[in-house]
Parts: C-alpha cells; structure tokens; sequence
C-alpha cells in the first residue's frame, strides 16, 4: 500500500469504535440480567433468590429449592436433578434422575430426557410435559436438544456467541481476499481514506436506486412486465450484494490499521491488518443486535458502513484502477 494512505483520517472510526467498547462493557454489566450459563460440580437455587433471564445449568447435582424462583426459560443438565422452586418459562431437563417437587410451579412446558422421572403429585405444570427418552436414552439428547433450540435461539448467549463466531468468519475471509487480491483492495481501501464521504454517498445512491428500480419492477410486473425479467432483477441484487461483500472487505482494512496504531502496532502485514480490521467491523455491526432495544443502531451503522464501502467499489471499478479526485480549478 502507498506511503500516503497508511494513516488514516483522525476520528474517522474513532468515533465507531469507542461505541463499540461502551457496548461490550455494557454487554458485561448486564449479562446476568440477560441470561446466565453456569458450569460447577453442584448447583443450589436456594430459597428466596430469583433469576431473571434464559438460565443454562451443567452440574453433578442441580438443585432449586422451595420459594426459590426463575424468571426466564432454564435448562437443566445433570446427574441428580431436582426442581422445588417456581419457574415462570419453559423448563428443559437432562438427567439420570429429575425429582419434580410438590413445591414445584412451572408456568411454561416441561420437557424431560432422565432415565427417572418422579414427579410430585401437587407439583404444578402450566404446559405440556413431554418425556423424550421414555424409550431410547440415545435418541432422547437429540430429542431434548431439538426441543429446546426455540429457547437457545431466543437467548442472550446465543446471540453473543453467533456475533462472535460471524466476527471471526468476516476476519478470516477479510484476511484471506486481502492475500489473494491485494492491489484492488488497497486500491479500494485507498479511495475510503481519500474521499470517506464521496464514497458514502455513490454507495446509499447505489442502494436507494437499486431499491426504486425494483420497487418499479415490482409494480409493474402485476400490469405489464412478464416474470421472465425477474431473473434479470435477481441477478443483478446478487452481483450488488457480491460488490457490497468486497467493500465490506476493504473497510476491514483501513479499520485493521487504526486498531492496530491505536495498540501501538504499525505497519503490520495487510493480511494481518485486514483480518483485525474484519473481526472489528463484524462486531460493530453485529454487537448490536444482542440486545433488542439497539438493534436499530446496527440497521443504521450497517446501512452507513456498506455505503462507503459499496462507494469505494464503484470509484475504483472493482479495485480496477485508483480513485483520483478531481482538482478544483485554480483562478488564472
């Protein structure tokens, strides 16, 4: 990459990335309350204390004594396991052995894979019960785990961990284009130091005329259009999201390179460069779906990030040639 493009525009990304470090840091305060994932020898609810959110419990012995109480939807995986307390979502249960107490109140369904079920006869079950390895104990995991994929779906540690492995994906891919073609991304990345803006702006009114002219298409086809254009539409939303991918992958450089400055950590290999840069890009995108009330700020800086980039695609012809801005004409 030229000497004249390795540093980037101060405060161009500061801004994304220092959002990006109060959500994970409010991602850390407020895990409990999201959900919980707990790993011990032995596991007590005792009596009086509540859990809010998606619960997760792998123990020998798991217990939920009486008046103890969960607020979300818990799974339960152990030896000896023991329900007592009131749970106000779906309870799913692994275990050699599951004691449903006469205290026990479970307001959604019950599903349970134990070779010994023994339930109380006052213990009370809003939902269904169902008992998936009442005939095969190898069949009945599967079973249990497909019973319960609505609840691990909907869950806060589902939703970090997807963000996670699809952050890692994006870098690895980032990395492995940049070896690959890394003229055209540099050249690419060297349009989004250049003109940031421009490039914002070819990308939203590349989108927004995508959008009309298949809006148009998708009026006129009810009146006079024959279907055998739709493939024609089709093609061409593919070919525009294949160039919106490879903008996202020159981004992942320029991002890599602020990162890596601000961690004292110049000139780095672009491979290394691009794969930081794509880690950090995804999560910036991604981080914010976790939570419900900000997933439109992830619409919004999505929508914001594959306009520069797309932009930068456009200017360069797919990294074909550089982006040279044209010179104000001087007074004579």
């Amino acid at each position: 990459m030229p000497a004249n493009i390795i540093r980037p525009r101060k405060g161009l990304w500061f801004g994304a990335l220092l959002a990006l470090a109060l959500l994970l840091s409010a991602c850390q305060s407020t895990a409990k309350d999201l959900g919980g994932f707990s790993l011990n020898s032995a596991y007590t609810l005792t009596a009086g204390e509540t859990r809010s959110g998606d619960q997760v419990v792998v123990a020998q012995d798991i217990t939920l004594e009486p008046d103890s109480s969960v607020a979300g939807d818990i799974t339960l995986m152990g030896s000896q396991v023991t329900v007592r307390g009131q749970v106000d979502g779906d309870v799913i249960v692994v275990a050699d052995r599951f004691v449903l107490g006469d205290e026990a109140d479970i307001s959604g369904n019950l599903v349970v894979c134990a070779k010994e079920f023994q339930r109380g006869a006052a213990a009370q079950v809003g939902g269904t019960i169902k008992e998936e390895c009442a005939r095969s104990s190898r069949v009945s995991v599967a079973k249990a785990v497909d019973s319960g994929w609505a609840t691990w779906r909907d869950s806060f540690w589902f939703r970090l961990g997807t963000a996670v492995a699809g952050a890692l994906f994006f870098g690895a891919l980032s990395a492995l284009l940049t070896a690959i073609f890394p003229r055209p991304l540099g050249r690419m990345a060297a349009s989004i130091y250049r003109a940031p803006a421009l490039a914002g702006g070819v990308g939203c009114l590349t989108i927004l005329l995508a959008l009309g002219v298949s809006a148009v298409y998708g009026l006129s086809l009810l009146l006079v259009l024959p279907v055998v254009l739709l493939p024609i539409v089709l093609l061409g939303w593919l070919a525009l999201g294949l160039l919106a991918m490879l903008g996202w992958v020159a981004l992942a450089q320029p991002t890599g390179v602020y990162v890596l400055q601000r961690l004292g950590l110049e000139r780095q290999p672009p491979m290394l460069t691009a794969g930081v840069g794509g880690v950090v890009l995804a999560l910036l995108l991604r981080v914010w779906g976790i939570f419900w009330f900000t997933a439109w700020i992830g619409l919004i800086v999505g929508a914001a990030l594959a306009s520069v980039g797309l932009g930068a695609v456009i200017l360069t012809r797919a990294g074909s040639r550089p982006y040279a801005p044209r010179e104000s004409p001087t007074g004579g």
